[in-house]
This record gives structure tokens, C-alpha cells and sequence, in this order.
């Protein structure tokens, strides 16, 4: 068994292979801890599937999340017992997760890339920078970019989420008013949304848009950070990154891969998170893999069923809400001065794992039922 990348989708597929006598190598072309541009707000959804304890990873948890929305010009706060998102920084988390699945039997190969990837009738033959790999499947987990995905010719995911992250650190007395929840904005990002989430001794400051070439990212951020009243930052490191926000076409069709992750495209369109979907998807795909008994066909049909009944069918909806939310400000309006803490505590049920976007379009008389369509 080969798995390509060492993010939480491959992490959390090499780990549930583990202890079952297989043979697992983890291939990561950089060499961790590495850092990962990412806001690093993992929700508690993401948390619940995990099996590792990875509480030395958070730097800080978020038990409000607090939604801003500019036009109309509305607040709210949405509470828990329990926190609703916990910020770390992605190369401790991921790492964690990785020296689980290491423990559990699986064999790094840190610093190697993948240079070609040849499927056969019984394994995948893959030409590495550390020799050649062969398996009898692989789980490409390799990101949006993937270069497993683009070997075996599937085409490039259509609908991604440009976005500008930054680490940024403030005087202690301009960051003190933002350390305590997970805030968002809405309104101000052409299609888009900004986020402020805290770490230990800075904030994690980012914008995103669903219009790929149609923002100016930078000029957004900007703006955005003269809303937020911080003044000049002490420091700031910025990256920019896409996060894939519709199932990548073809993704089932190559000969013993399976997609998982940011490389199956199955972030959630509303929120641009990624992580929850991609521990999910290794684990799924790991499962059909030994659920398969290693026969093609039959791994392929149980991996095809529990996407579709654990993630593709949330997904559908999601996107028809991400539609209005971020293409149709008028109605965006009409639903947020109507229903507008209604719906944030209903997205922050959804986000924490106490509901989903299927429950929600299906509960008589909510306001979700517009989105039941997309079911």
C-alpha cells in the first residue's frame, strides 16, 4: 500500500491501514514538520474523527464563533461548552498525525517526490526521487495540485477557493479584542469572506473568494485589515494558496488510485475547510480498501458508496448555499435580516458535528429547505 502526502487525508489513511499487517509507505516530497499554508482552524467535526490526541498542537481554543456580516450591517455570536474550532499550526498537527500512523506500522519516505505513476491490472508501479514503489493501491492525497492526479491524466478540479493567509502579530493591547473567538466577515470580500483566527502569540488573518482571477486578493486583505482597526502590523508573512472546492471529474476512473482529500476536491464550499473532509476521506478510503479485500472493482464501489453517503451528498447542498451566500447578495441580505441567527447557529451546529447540511434541508419548515434541490 503506497500513500502520497503526509497531510491529515494521507495521515489519517495510513493510520487506519495500520495494524492490520500491511505493508504501508507514507511518500511526502518535503520533510516534516513542514509548514502548510493554512488558517489552522481545525473545527471539532475534524476532531471527533480523529483517534489521536493532538492537543499539543493547539495553540488556542475558540469556544465562540463570531460571524460579521457587512450589508446588512449585522453580529453574532454563537456559543458552546465545548470549543467550536481549535487553532493550531498545520506542521505540529499534521506531524502528529503522521507519527501516529509511523507508530502503527506505516514507513515514512520524507523528502521523496513522485515523478510518474503507472497503474496496472495488479498494482501501481511509482517512479520516485528514492527509487521505484510498487503497490497494489494507492491513496493520492497529494493536495489540489496533485501530481498522482495528473499522471493518470484526470482532469484539473474546475471550482477552487483563492486565498491569502498571513500570520500576523500586532502590539499585545490591538490583538487582545480578537484572542478569544473565530471570527468572520462577510461582505467585504468580492464573493468571499475574511477570517481572524488566534494563535498563541499572533493572529492567522486571511481572505478567500469563490472567483478565481476575479479578486485582488492583496487589495481585499488590505481593506480588510483597515476594517478590522489593527493598524500596522510587527510582523506579517503572507502565502497564497487554492483549496478545492468541487469533486475533481474522473477521480473513480484511475486503475487501483484512490482520490482523497484536497486531491479528490471535496472541500466544503461554504467554509473553504478542508481538514474535516480530509481525514474523512482517508479513512473511507482506507476502509474500502480492506472492506475490497483488495479486488479493484469492489474497492472502487465501496469507496464510491461511502463518499457519496458521508461527504458528496453534503457537498451538493453546500455549494447551492455557498450560491447564495457568496453570488447573490440580495437574497444573502433578505435570509441574514430574517433568519440571520437562526442560520448562524444552524452553520455552527454543522461545523461543530452536532448537524449536518442534509439534516437541515430536511427538517420541515427551516429556512435550509431552499437548498433541498441540490440533495
Amino acid at each position: 500500500m503506497a500513500v502520497v502526502g503526509a497531510g491529515p487525508a494521507g495521515a489519517s489513511a495510513a493510520l487506519a491501514l495500520g495494524g492490520r499487517g500491511l505493508r504501508v509507505g507514507i511518500i511526502e516530497k518535503a520533510v516534516p514538520p513542514r509548514y502548510k499554508t493554512c488558517g489552522g482552524g481545525v473545527l471539532r467535526r475534524a476532531l471527533a474523527l480523529l483517534p489521536v490526541d493532538v492537543r499539543a498542537a493547539v495553540e488556542r481554543e475558540c469556544f465562540a464563533a463570531e460571524l460579521v456580516h457587512h450589508g446588512p450591517d449585522l453580529r453574532f455570536v454563537c456559543r458552546r461548552d465545548r470549543p467550536i474550532v481549535s487553532m493550531v499550526m498545520r506542521d505540529r498537527f499534521d506531524h502528529l498525525v503522521t507519527e501516529a500512523a509511523v507508530r502503527a506500522g506505516a514507513q515514512l519516505f520524507a523528502g521523496t517526490t513522485v515523478l510518474d505513476v503507472m497503474p496496472g491490472g495488479d498494482d501501481v508501479r511509482l517512479v520516485t526521487s528514492a527509487g521505484e514503489i510498487r503497490a497494489r493501491f494507492v491513496v493520492a492525497a497529494d493536495g489540489a495540485n496533485s501530481v498522482v492526479a495528473r499522471k493518470t491524466g484526470r482532469p484539473e478540479i474546475r471550482d477552487v477557493f483563492p486565498a491569502l493567509e498571513c500570520e500576523v502579530s500586532f502590539a499585545a493591547e490591538k490583538m487582545a479584542p480578537f484572542l478569544e473567538n473565530a471570527r468572520f466577515d462577510f461582505g467585504l470580500v468580492p464573493a468571499g469572506y475574511g477570517w481572524v483566527f488566534p494563535k498563541r502569540d499572533h493572529l492567522s488573518i486571511g481572505v478567500g473568494t469563490t472567483r478565481r482571477g476575479a479578486a485582488n486578493l492583496p487589495q481585499a486583505y488590505a481593506r480588510y485589515l483597515a476594517a478590522l482597526g489593527l493598524g500596522p502590523p510587527l510582523r506579517e508573512e503572507r502565502h497564497g494558496y487554492l483549496i478545492p472546492c468541487r469533486p475533481r471529474e474522473g477521480m473513480f476512473g484511475a486503475r487501483r488510485v484512490l482520490f482523497a482529500g484536497d486531491a479528490a476536491g471535496l472541500a466544503d464550499p461554504v467554509t473553504a475547510e478542508g481538514i474535516t473532509a480530509g481525514i474523512l476521506s482517508g479513512q473511507l478510503a482506507a476502509q474500502a480498501i480492506l472492506d475490497g479485500d483488495f479486488a479493484e472493482a469492489a474497492v472502487k464501489r465501496a469507496y464510491r458508496e461511502a463518499l457519496e453517503e458521508r461527504l458528496l451528498g453534503e457537498l451538493r447542498i453546500a455549494r447551492r448555499l455557498a450560491w447564495v451566500l457568496y453570488e447573490c447578495p440580495r437574497l444573502r441580505a433578505a435570509l441574514l435580516t430574517r433568519h440571520g441567527r437562526g442560520m448562524s447557529e444552524l452553520m455552527t451546529r454543522i461545523v461543530s458535528g452536532e448537524s449536518t447540511y442534509r439534516a437541515a434541508v430536511r427538517r420541515p419548515g427551516n429556512y435550509f429547505k431552499l437548498f433541498r434541490r441540490a440533495a
